[in-house]
């Protein structure tokens, strides 16, 4: 019985479940996009949100923190020629970890500061 070390370990019940988080939070980040740039702005009171913006809110607010975590585990599987070989779920996943980098990429700069500042500040 011989194993590698390098292998990866992630089973498809993993791959699903960093499929389906980082999908949710890119959609609901999405969603808060689309709803501030429709949106008009004095009638969004910043101290009571209306109840359509709350994942928004969420996804705007802590949004970035599922994300990282997301990345931290599927980069370096995308990047292991053994788990794409083995794993038919490699695509999916790869598409929603670009999504991700760029939801994290738009929170850095300007724009996403300006729609953190609308929606939790």
């Amino acid at each position: 019985m011989q194993t590698t070390v390098d292998s990866p370990v992630l089973g498809s019940r993993l791959v699903s479940a960093l499929v389906w988080t980082q999908l949710l939070v890119v959609l609901a980040y999405g969603y808060g996009v689309v709803a501030y740039l429709l949106t008009d702005a004095p009638y969004f009171s910043e101290q009571a949100p209306p109840g359509w913006s709350w994942p928004a809110v969420v996804a705007v607010g802590i949004g970035f923190a599922p994300a990282l975590l997301c990345l931290l585990v599927a980069v370096p599987a995308l990047a292991s020629a053994d788990f794409r070989a083995e794993r038919r779920q490699w695509r999916p996943l790869a598409v929603v970890s670009a999504a991700s980098i760029l939801m994290l990429l738009v929170m850095a700069t300007p724009p996403g500061w300006e729609l953190f500042d609308w929606y939790v500040g």
